[in-house]
């Protein structure tokens, strides 16, 4: 078995999955389940500069129906600039000064955007999911978190699947399943 078979078969156990062959498209890809929503990991290749994408699917198959003034696409990035550094980051156009979230701790640390603004700021109000995103922040080092309220989420990761921490995949699994938990639950009808 060569590192990188050994790499997805752990992978896979993380999130009770199994290793996809599709290496004509991929080099890594892993689905499994994460509370019970479908889980996906990939990686267009295993080294640099390819990251790790990870997805779960909050409504497979259209099972709940999500009303029109329900959908929302939130974007979140992480900043750059903070503290002091953010003015000038901001004066030079170095980086966006996003949508605010009415949590100066979340927009100190993340950018967002999104297309409708009530649902997203019940979402990133919801109880639990402020302290969620920072955690995913500061450990897992996002490189952008999609929520899409209608299917799901998916994370790009900036470390390659080579060198992936398998305690960091578990934990980002976690926190994307307690915020897909929370997307089913505020969203869902």
């Amino acid at each position: 078995m060569s590192e990188l078979e050994g790499k997805q078969l752990a992978l896979a156990k993380l999130i009770d999955g199994q290793v996809i062959d599709d290496s004509e498209r991929v080099a890594v890809h892993v689905k499994g389940q994460v509370n019970g929503f479908p889980a996906t990991l990939q990686a267009f290749s295993t080294g640099w500069p390819f990251g790790c994408m990870y997805a779960i699917e909050t409504n497979p198959g259209a099972q709940v129906e999500v009303s029109l003034e329900n959908q929302a696409k939130i974007t979140i990035l992480p900043r750059m600039g903070r503290g002091i550094w953010s003015f000038f980051f901001h004066a030079f156009l170095f980086e966006s000064k996003g949508r605010g979230v009415r949590d100066k701790k979340l927009e100190s640390k993340l950018i967002f955007s999104y297309d409708n603004a009530e649902p997203a700021l019940r979402f990133c109000r919801y109880p639990g999911v402020p302290d969620i995103l920072l955690e995913m922040e500061k450990y897992s080092k996002i490189k952008e978190l999609v929520i899409k309220t209608d299917q799901g989420l998916y994370l790009s990761q900036g470390v390659s699947s080579h060198l992936l921490d398998t305690d960091v995949c578990q934990a980002t699994f976690k926190w994307m399943g307690e915020l897909g938990q929370v997307i089913h639950d505020a969203f869902g009808e």
